[in-house]
């Protein structure tokens, strides 16, 4: 009995440890986690998210609008940390896809909890969680950049000199950020007030020829008009619930889409 309890504990220990491991060496996901009928439940209870997607996107995201437009198979990475993940969840893809029933958007969310780009910098890492996957655009987004735009520019740089895919940079989402707060809000929606990170963000992505999706001061002006407490987007103090997922997801959905006349759907409004 003893040897079997002995035995048992090795193998929860070795358990243990493996997966410890795989979490510290990041996880690739390729399934949605949710389905289309689901997100469109979850959102049902959602007054509607609006966002007017900046005109001139298009001009650096080549690949992305001719597989839109030409309705073909393309593969998209997401990088970053787990408010990344909470993006992916919302399933954005699903919704794109239905606009354009022609177009297959093959996925794969690459993350590692509180991990930003200083991480995934190191040698090795950019080939095993974006070049591999051969993706005609990366998004790189999340909260746990610490700040290092040049780590964000090395990441780039490696893409870019082993491939031609499109790159989006996205500001962070939720997080401990209440944008309720008038002085926090200040810091999210004018410019006078932004900080230096999210300012090197958007100059990076002028520099590197990437898109840019200031995802934060959309989801934030979400929740002011909202007139719900933060709570009822957010299942723990850093990280949206499906209501907030389906927030970032809408914005994703709009900033996909394509003027007339290349969208097939008529639901909502194409920028």
């Amino acid at each position: 009995m003893i040897k079997m309890l002995k035995s048992k504990m090795s193998l929860i220990i070795v358990l243990s440890l493996a997966a410890g491991l795989a979490a510290d060496d990041g996880i690739i996901i390729r399934k949605d986690q949710r389905t289309l009928e689901q997100i469109n439940s979850i959102y049902s209870q959602m007054d509607p998210v609006r966002y007017d997607s900046p005109k001139d996107r298009w001009k650096n995201l080549p690949h992305t609008k001719e597989h839109l437009s030409k309705g073909s198979t393309f593969s998209v990475v997401m990088l970053g940390d787990s408010i990344v993940n909470d993006t992916s969840r919302s399933c954005w893809n699903l919704l794109v896809e239905k606009r354009y029933p022609e177009c297959k958007i093959e996925k794969i969310t690459s993350v590692r909890g509180s991990t930003g780009c200083w991480w995934y910098k190191e040698p090795g890492r950019v080939k095993k969680f974006v070049l591999d996957h051969k993706p005609a655009l990366v998004i790189i987004g999340g909260i746990s950049h610490r700040g290092d735009i040049d780590s964000i520019r090395d990441v780039i740089r490696q893409i870019k000199a082993a491939s031609d895919t499109d790159i989006l940079l996205m500001t962070g989402a939720f997080g401990s950020v209440d944008p309720r707060d008038d002085k926090q809000w200040q810091k999210i929606n004018d410019p006078n007030h932004f900080n230096e990170y999210r300012k090197g963000l958007e100059l990076l992505a002028r520099d590197t020829g990437a898109a840019f999706l200031d995802m934060e001061a959309t989801w934030a002006g979400y929740v002011r008009e909202s007139g719900k407490d933060l709570d009822w987007f957010k299942r723990d103090p850093i990280h949206a619930n499906e209501r907030g997922e389906q927030i970032l997801g809408r914005i994703l959905e709009s900033y996909f889409s394509l003027p007339a006349p290349y969208a097939t759907s008529t639901k909502g409004k194409a920028n």
